[in-house]
């Protein structure tokens, strides 16, 4: 049983001071180690509270506490004072957590929230053992630990969560570690988890309610088509090359556009030849899906229903045999994996900028397009059997798995309603 916890006295810090030598460090059992809570008041008058500090004996926990006190003391609470030998947990609180209150826009951050205090353990429901509470920056910064971590939050709170946590973990952790110098790159990337097996089961199943509204589809197709594909950095690990990575970011932006333009299925739209694509004298993109490529073996014609999409596919008619292919051989399809993984991150990366939580689920990544795209149709009032033949399904099961629910001209003219329709 641990010892009652020795509070230092009340006597207010002044700047320039710290609490070390006011605690007494009691047992811990649960740690296995002497533990206290300290504090430091900055020369400039800010009071950081709540710090902690562990050892194997008093005089080494007094003695680490010291140190950390001096070093906040001597940096003026710079985050250049945190060190490989700093608590995650402590890192993640008073870093990590402050950046996503500031970058994360109100409907995403009660869920990276949850996701940080799912990392380190904080929560009321089960223990975690093997969060990252008790780990130093250089100890938890490790890839065995972060996927240990990770695959627990699946175990205990499902896939999506580990997903959600997974992401919150590279942008507001590893990538703020990167920058203070204590991780030289991240232990994350390119590194594939199991995320789904042991998982808890998600009891929220996918209805065909789980659609965007007609004004949110519009707004992410202004997004992807407004992003710059050049706009990212050369990797800092492996082979590739920066003209490598602006390749895969613009195959991941223009098969999402494609997607969201014709309702095809990921694994359709990758398999699209030239050949199958015609262009109508007044300039209008039909796509014919094969039955070898159909999922449900149905052979159907599609329409890119955006002029905008339309204009960007054609300027990939050059660089390979296939619409959208492998980002660095056009000729090839792409690796199912490395493609989910690519169209995952910029889902995650739309869904925060703009403020749409379902673009960042599993929901969002899979049949998101064709339930919109459906809904959307039908609300302008193109008939069911039309829009069960643009999306490969008899009438009864397009009303039951797409309801939020081929003739390429009655697409294409219930979309050019759109800006003209009252909202």
């Amino acid at each position: 049983m641990s010892k009652t916890l020795h509070r230092a006295p009340s006597t207010r810090l002044e700047p320039g001071q710290h609490s070390v030598d006011r605690v007494t460090p009691v047992w811990n059992d649960d740690r296995g180690a002497w533990t206290m809570k300290w504090s430091v008041r900055l020369k400039d008058g800010r009071l950081i509270a709540g710090k902690r500090a562990q050892g194997a004996t008093k005089a080494q926990v007094r003695q680490r506490a010291r140190e950390a006190a001096e070093e906040l003391l001597k940096t003026g609470g710079m985050h250049g004072a945190w060190r490989g030998t700093s608590g995650l947990a402590d890192y993640i609180a008073q870093v990590s957590m402050p950046e996503v209150e500031k970058n994360t826009n109100a409907n995403t951050l009660a869920r990276y929230r949850l996701a940080l205090k799912q990392l380190v353990g904080g929560c009321d429901d089960h223990k975690h053992e093997n969060s990252l509470k008790g780990h130093s920056i250089a100890s938890g910064a490790r890839f065995r630990v972060l996927e240990a971590c990770l695959q627990e939050i699946a175990a205990l709170h499902g896939s999506e969560s580990a997903r959600q946590a997974r992401t919150v973990l590279g942008k507001y952790v590893v990538q703020q570690l990167i920058r203070e110098g204590l991780l030289e790159s991240n232990p994350l990337a390119g590194m594939s988890i199991d995320l789904k097996t042991g998982a808890r089961e998600n009891t929220n199943r996918r209805g065909g309610s789980q659609s965007l509204s007609r004004e949110q589809w519009l707004a992410v197709l202004e997004y992807l088509l407004a992003l710059d594909p050049e706009d990212v950095e050369k990797p800092r690990r492996g082979r590739w090359t920066r003209e490598d990575a602006v390749a895969k970011r613009r195959a991941t932006i223009d098969l999402a556009l494609l997607q969201a333009t014709t309702g095809l299925r990921q694994s359709e739209a990758n398999r699209i030849d030239w050949s199958l694509v015609s262009m109508t004298k007044d300039g209008k993109m039909l796509i014919y899906v094969p039955k070898h490529i159909a999922k449900n073996k149905k052979p159907r014609t599609v329409p890119v229903l955006d002029p905008r999409v339309v204009e960007r596919l054609n300027e990939r008619r050059a660089a390979g045999a296939l619409v959208i292919g492998s980002p660095t051989n056009q000729t090839v399809v792409w690796d199912r994996r490395n493609c989910s993984g690519a169209t995952s991150a910029l889902y995650d990366e739309v869904a925060e900028a703009l403020g749409i939580e379902i673009m960042g689920t599993e929901a969002g990544r899979s049949h998101i397009w064709r339930a919109t795209l459906n809904t959307v149709t039908a609300a302008l009032g193109v008939p069911e059997e039309i829009r069960s033949a643009n999306f490969g399904h008899d009438a009864e099961t397009n009303r039951g798995a797409y309801l939020d629910h081929t003739n390429a001209d009655a697409m294409l003219a219930a979309y050019a309603k759109l800006h003209d329709t009252p909202k």
